[in-house]
């Protein structure tokens, strides 16, 4: 009998009994697999990270989703010829890049018979073949983010997010007309740890709140988002999150519109202006905690205190007015 493929019903299969916590080989036996399928799709597609000098697999990690997609790209890669890469050009676009400090669009256009284009040239330094790399480019590749845009979800997966795009919040949450109305996105810790941080913004009066989680895994997010709804059930009537695998499961959806009953709305992808107000905040948080910074490091408590202090800074778009006279005023018996 020929291999099949796995396919996008089998990743959702996979990932449902990750999460019921069924292991490799019990996976397995309920596609009628091999095990050492199941052990290569979630090495391939789910986290891996060094633990006491050994490979570990993180499989909650693991969204088909985005399983599917690589796997597509990977379909499509390998019947792609590339006719145009040789070891003569290789060598003499990594000595212009790395010795003459040239650019790819002046290797393109200024070189003889180089026969590529500058957007070839980015292509091959993302995906690593020449010894060049983004951070040899006069601007580190700045301007090429697009090069780096992932491709777009299957038809199925959009159509879930696509029904709550942001595209469909009401004038009067996009204008900060009514209060109650918040962002939330995820500060991460170094890929060596599962500690993140869920930050939270009410729109109109930039109001913060944050709650440090163990992991990106939905049990962990779930615990997070009632610990914030414990305490802002009551003031909260949306959230406008982005794309994240830890915002797009179904069962994170499901706990926002169904367990809370709170309107769910999704930025556009790579479009994080659509989220300005919590990304700035992020920014000023990252002033107290740098990229890279472990969250594991610090308690709750801990950073109550950093998120305290950002709450009674005073804002100009508020009057000067800090965010935390602006959200008690409106929600008086909050402390």
């Amino acid at each position: 009998m020929s291999y099949k493929r796995i396919d996008y019903e089998e990743r959702v299969q996979i990932k449902t009994l990750i999460d019921e916590g069924l292991t490799n080989a019990e996976i397995a036996r309920r596609l009628f697999r091999s095990r050492a399928a199941i052990t290569q799709e979630l090495k391939r597609n789910a986290r891996v990270i060094k633990w006491r000098g050994k490979d570990s697999v993180l499989r909650h990690t693991y969204e088909p989703m985005q399983a599917q997609k690589r796997a597509k790209y990977k379909a499509t890669e390998a019947h792609q010829k590339n006719t145009k890469y040789t070891v003569q050009r290789q060598r003499k676009i990594d000595y212009l890049i790395k010795k003459e400090l040239w650019s790819p669009e002046q290797i393109a256009n200024g070189v003889p018979n180089i026969g590529i284009s500058a957007r070839t040239i980015y292509n091959w330094v993302l995906k690593r073949k020449l010894n060049s790399t983004i951070h040899d480019l006069p601007l580190k590749g700045k301007r090429r983010q697009h090069l780096r845009a992932k491709k777009s979800n299957p038809a199925s997966t959009r159509a879930i997010l696509e029904t709550r795009s942001i595209k469909k919040r009401p004038k009067v949450i996009n204008q900060r007309d009514t209060f109650g109305h918040w962002e939330i996105d995820g500060v991460m810790s170094p890929q060596n740890s599962q500690n993140f941080v869920i930050t939270l913004v009410e729109r109109r009066t930039r109001y913060m709140v944050a709650v440090k989680t163990k992991s990106r895994n939905y049990t962990d997010v779930k615990t997070a988002i009632d610990t914030f709804m414990s305490r802002f059930e009551f003031a909260c009537h949306s959230l406008t999150c982005d794309r994240g695998v830890e915002f797009t499961s179904t069962m994170f959806i499901n706990t926002i519109e169904s367990v809370y009953k709170k309107k769910l709305f999704f930025a556009d992808p790579q479009s994080p202006g659509q989220r300005g107000t919590n990304e700035r905040l992020n920014r000023e948080l990252r002033r107290f905690y740098p990229t890279g910074y472990d969250f594991s490091k610090i308690t709750q408590k801990r950073l109550q205190t950093t998120i305290k202090l950002l709450n009674e800074r005073p804002r100009m778009v508020l009057g000067y007015n800090t965010p935390a006279s602006e959200f008690i005023k409106r929600m008086p018996h909050v402390a």
